[in-house]
C-alpha cells in the first residue's frame, strides 16, 4: 500500500522559519484500504517532501503526515510541535512522533489536526509545522474547497464500503454524549495471550450508537497486526460503552450514529 501525505516542508534546525517550499505536484485524493488520503509533494520535484492528511470516519481529527529524509525531519522520537498559518488559530501544542523507516534514509513525522483546523486551512498561503526541537517545516499549502469536496466524496464512499449509512451521519445535529469514555478501555484489558507473544500496536475501531445510547456493531478500521489486540479493543467497547444521551437530529429526535477511537496497546515496562 502506498503511503500518502499532505501539508508542509522543512529546512535546517532551529526556530527560524524557512522560506515556504513550493508545490512540486498537484493535490491528489487516493483511496487505500479502509482510508482516504489527500497528499501533495513540495520542494525538489526529484526528491519532494510529501505532506498528507488522512481523516478517520466519524472522528473530529485527521492524521497528518510529513514524509522526507532523516535530515529533513530530524531525530526520531516523540515531540511537541506548533502549527501556524496566517490568520488561523490552532491548539497551543500538538504531540507528534518522528519515525525512521528501517531501510534507507526515509523518515515520517506524524501528528493530528482537528477537522475544523484542517478546513480552516483553505486558501491559507502558507502552513508551518514548528517542532520544539528539530527542523521547521513550511510549505505554500494551496489547499482549496474542491479538494475538500473530493475528500468528502471519498469518505462517503468509504463509509458505504464499510457498511455505514452516510445519510444517518448527515442527519446528526447533536452528537451523542458519554460520561467517561476514557475508562472504557484500560491497560487491564490487555489480553494475556498478546502479552505472552509480546504483541503491541495501534488499532482503530468504529462502532454504532443506538437511539437508546447503547454501543453495538464494533468494527476494525485499522488493525494493530494482532488479532487478540483487535478483539480486546472491540470487546471492551461493547462491554462498557454507554452514552447518557444518543445523537439527535434537527427536530431533537434520537437517531442512530457512529463513533471511532484509536487504541494504542503498549507492552508494560519492567
Amino acid at each position: 500500500m502506498r503511503l500518502l501525505l499532505s501539508a508542509a516542508l522543512l529546512i535546517g534546525p532551529g526556530s527560524a522559519t524557512p522560506p515556504p517550499l513550493a508545490p512540486a505536484s498537484r493535490w491528489t485524493v487516493e483511496y487505500a484500504e479502509k482510508m482516504c488520503v489527500v497528499s501533495r509533494g513540495y520542494g525538489d520535484p526529484a526528491h519532494p517532501v510529501i505532506v498528507a492528511f488522512k481523516p478517520t470516519p466519524f472522528s473530529d481529527q485527521l492524521q497528518s503526515v510529513i514524509l522526507g529524509t532523516r535530515a529533513q525531519l530530524g531525530k526520531e522520537g516523540s515531540l511537541n510541535l506548533a502549527l501556524e498559518a496566517p490568520g488561523r488559530t490552532f491548539d497551543k501544542k500538538q504531540p507528534g512522533t518522528r519515525v525512521y523507516f528501517p531501510d534507507g534514509d526515509r523518515a515520517v513525522l506524524t501528528y493530528y489536526i482537528s477537522r475544523a483546523e484542517f478546513e480552516g486551512l483553505v486558501d491559507a498561503p502558507t502552513f508551518t509545522v514548528r517542532p520544539k526541537s528539530g527542523p521547521v517545516i513550511s510549505v505554500a499549502l494551496a489547499l482549496n474547497k474542491p479538494l475538500l469536496a473530493a475528500l468528502e466524496k471519498c469518505e462517503v464512499n468509504l463509509m458505504e464500503q464499510l457498511g455505514y449509512d452516510p445519510k444517518k451521519l448527515a442527519a446528526v445535529v447533536t452528537r451523542a454524549t458519554s460520561n467517561s469514555p476514557a475508562e472504557w478501555i484500560t491497560q487491564d484489558d490487555y489480553p494475556a495471550s498478546a502479552l505472552m507473544k509480546h504483541e503491541q500496536g495501534m488499532v482503530v475501531i468504529a462502532w454504532t450508537i443506538s437511539t437508546a445510547g447503547r454501543v453495538t456493531d464494533c468494527k476494525i478500521l485499522q488493525s494493530s497486526g494482532s488479532n487478540d489486540l483487535d478483539k480486546a479493543a472491540c470487546g471492551a467497547i461493547l462491554r462498557r460503552g454507554r452514552y447518557s444521551r444518543p445523537a439527535l437530529d434537527a427536530a431533537g429526535n434520537p437517531v442512530e450514529s457512529y463513533s471511532t477511537r484509536r487504541v494504542m496497546w503498549l507492552l508494560p515496562h519492567g
